[in-house]
């Protein structure tokens, strides 16, 4: 292809999950011819995430939100933890209150749909989206990234500025230097889920929701993973239920135990069982998550490159919080890529901007916050199960405890805890996890 012939723009954006569409809308807004490149047949085809969205994310692009229509489910008007026994479950959610903010906080989302619909709002602003292609290697001039090499004839594509949002399968960051590691291999959860279809109505009376306008966002602790370290989830959507659970590959890998079998105890679960009886599974899948957060981090920018979202392990895996940073992420590439252009200076040091735009954000204070999550739940395997075990012990005691001198009843209760965990081994549990999710 000549040089006359090139297919040049002013940015372009490798991924159009939620970091992309929302850095690839900001940037052509703002003027900048923008092509976003997409793996999928189209945006989200290849998505099986059935979670929360967060509200104050998407409004931070779509000031008009609500005036778009967005295909969102339930909102989450419950919220909280189940702790699961072997038998039994203590739940411990938040409704109406806090919960009840205007507008609510967190949606229930399907991002098969929800993904094509973000991508769609992108397109309207003025982005050209190549679906079915992939991005195999970068174009470069003086060691510095001028555009991008796909899988077409021909299929070379130009721009001082590459946002990549390429996800959890960061061989783009990794071409760049960028990753010491693949994030797969490394900090990494594999979460696997249902999605069951049941009618309104059902999950409205199972999970005790007045009416369709209100959902539930449970994460799930305790005999859920088969004792590795690892959370469940249950999310209510309008007519359908996601549940799933997600544990360390690493864990998972070396307990030789499969996916489906750890999904499927899960569902058979006696307190699980009964809420989805009856439905019809319309969806299974698996999603890698980079839980490595602020330990697995790449850096985030080079010369005429920046990386976004799963791509660069923006994820709090304590709350199942990743879309609104890949969303916060994916503006703040855009408003650096546009700061760039207006100084013609897509140098390191002028895309460092992108990084200064985070660490004033969330995203970046609570990712170093909990730094150390994955290393003390990979030192104390056994706290996941030990503790929701033991809460479920002490509550049933203490409501069927009638009729006995209740000195013994807490000599009971306190029994249960030594026989799992020596006393001062429980008191540097939970020392130890205080300091860790506070930062220290």
């Amino acid at each position: 292809m000549s040089t006359k012939e090139k297919l040049t723009f002013d940015v372009i954006v490798v991924g159009a999950g939620l970091a992309g569409s929302a850095a690839a809308a900001i940037a052509a807004r703002n003027g900048l011819s923008v092509a976003m490149i997409e793996r999928g047949q189209t945006p989200g085809s290849k998505n099986y995430f059935g979670g929360a969205l967060y509200t104050h994310s998407l409004l931070e692009i779509y000031p008009d939100l609500w005036d778009r229509k967005p295909p969102l489910e339930r909102p989450v008007t419950e919220s909280g933890f189940w702790f699961l026994s072997k038998d039994g479950m203590v739940r411990a959610t938040v409704q109406g209150g806090k919960m009840q903010n205007d507008p609510i906080d967190a949606y229930v989302a399907l991002r098969a749909k929800f993904d094509a619909w973000w991508a769609e709002q992108a397109k309207k602003e003025g982005v050209f989206i190549i679906p079915k292609t992939v991005v195999v290697d970068f174009i470069r001039e003086d060691e510095k990234v001028v555009g991008v090499i796909t899988d077409r004839p021909d299929g070379e594509i130009y721009a001082p500025v590459v946002i990549i949002c390429e996800g959890v399968n960061n061989l783009l960051t990794q071409k760049l230097g960028l990753a010491k590691h693949d994030l797969k291999a490394h900090a990494s959860a594999l979460a696997v889920k249902q999605l069951i279809s049941m009618p309104a109505e059902t999950i409205n009376a199972r999970f005790g929701l007045p009416s369709n306008e209100h959902g539930l966002a449970a994460s799930v602790m305790g005999d859920v993973s088969m004792g590795l370290p690892g959370l469940g989830f249950l999310y209510t959507g309008v007519d359908s239920v996601s549940v799933g659970v997600g544990v360390t590959l690493e864990a998972l890998t070396k307990a030789g135990i499969k996916p489906y079998e750890l999904l499927q105890r899960y569902l058979n679960h006696p307190m699980i069982a009964p809420m989805i009886a009856g439905g019809r599974l319309m969806e299974y899948g698996a999603h890698i998550i980079p839980e490595g957060g602020w330990t697995t981090m790449p850096k985030l920018y080079t010369d005429g490159a920046l990386v976004a979202g799963d791509a660069a392990s923006m994820v709090n895996a304590l709350h199942w919080e990743g879309t609104n940073m890949a969303i916060m992420a994916g503006k703040a590439a855009g408003e650096t890529a546009v700061e760039a252009h207006q100084k013609r200076d897509f140098s390191a040091k002028s895309l460092s901007a992108y990084r200064a735009r985070l660490d004033k954000t969330f995203v970046m204070t609570d990712l170093h916050q909990y730094r150390n999550l994955s290393h003390f739940l990979k030192s104390r395997p056994d706290f996941m199960n030990t503790y929701p075990a033991f809460l479920n012990d002490a509550l049933g005691m203490f409501f069927s405890g009638f009729g006995k001198p209740k000195k013994q009843l807490y000599k009971d209760i306190l029994r249960s805890l030594t026989d799992r965990r020596p006393l001062v081994k429980a008191a540097g549990d939970m020392i130890a996890f205080g300091r860790t999710i506070m930062g220290f």
